[in-house]
């Protein structure tokens, strides 16, 4: 889901708001809330939700 003001995926509020997400998130991993493979599991639907493709070179599939 893209930011209803935001209808490209690519708009840097969106970008941003994905890459502040990534960053919550592999803080979390950091800390042993999350295990990798549950990391890569949301991250996978972090892609979904900004619209970006796993080729996307903004995605972070790693």
């Amino acid at each position: 889901m893209l930011r209803p003001d935001s209808r490209d995926k690519y708009a840097p509020a969106n970008l941003m708001l994905y890459r502040a997400s990534l960053a919550m998130l592999r803080t979390m991993m950091d800390e042993g809330v999350f295990t990798k493979g549950e990391c890569r599991w949301a991250r996978a639907i972090l892609n979904k939700k900004y619209g970006l493709s796993s080729a996307s070179i903004f995605a972070e599939t790693a």
